[in-house]
């Protein structure tokens, strides 16, 4: 599995001995997108999500680097810092999501924001039988980034038993910031995340849990 910890970091972890007997489990259905939100993400990304309307949206499957870092500069934000942090992103075919007007807005350039993508989990368990393998392979990568105030609580994500890491994350430039990871393994051989950067309120989190596809 290959959580990313934020859009500007990007863990690997070595795959983990699954169940071969685990069997596709059908998701709930979804609840509906929210007043001043919007779906981002389809099938490139193997996931969708509500995310805010006010948002500026990047999908990095069907955009080039260069095109996403000219919708997204922001004054104080260097063109070269946009394309490293979507490099990452890229090659996983990630859509991304930015609060542009709050990196206008903060002093220190930092702007909630959202990225979201599947990728082969390595394993056959889906669902609930995944939960366990999700805590304990995230918690150890989070830990290897330097990640502090560590939670994990499970949740529906989508419909389908999934898990929240909660954690913060120190930046010379910004500080400490608050970071939310949704992890969910919607099908065998698939792990599916939701990274939710500086939204502390956790209501873009939740809304993204509730709202979540997997086309």
């Amino acid at each position: 599995m290959k959580p990313a910890a934020s859009a500007t970091r990007s863990a690997s972890v070595a795959a983990q001995p699954g169940s071969p007997t685990a069997s596709p489990v059908a998701p709930s259905s979804p609840g509906p997108v929210p007043a001043g939100y919007q779906r981002v993400g389809g099938v490139a990304q193997g996931i969708s999500v509500a995310a805010p309307a006010s948002w500026v949206m990047v999908n990095l499957a069907q955009e080039t680097i260069q095109s996403a870092a000219s919708k997204l500069h922001v004054h104080g934000i260097s063109a070269s810092t946009i394309v490293q942090d979507m490099e990452a992103l890229q090659k996983l075919h990630a859509v991304f999501v930015i609060d542009v007007k709050s990196a206008i807005d903060s002093p220190q350039h930092v702007s909630p924001n959202l990225n979201a993508y599947c990728t082969d989990s390595g394993v056959t368990d889906v669902g609930a039988a995944g939960v366990s393998l999700i805590k304990t392979v995230t918690a150890a990568e989070f830990e290897k980034l330097g990640a502090t105030d560590i939670t994990q609580k499970n949740l529906e994500i989508g419909g389908l038993p999934g898990l929240e890491t909660s954690y913060k994350l120190s930046s010379s430039s910004a500080g400490t910031i608050d970071e939310s990871q949704l992890e969910v393994l919607p099908k065998p051989d698939k792990a599916c995340f939701v990274t939710v950067t500086g939204e502390s309120e956790g209501n873009v989190v939740s809304v993204a849990a509730a709202t979540a596809q997997f086309p």
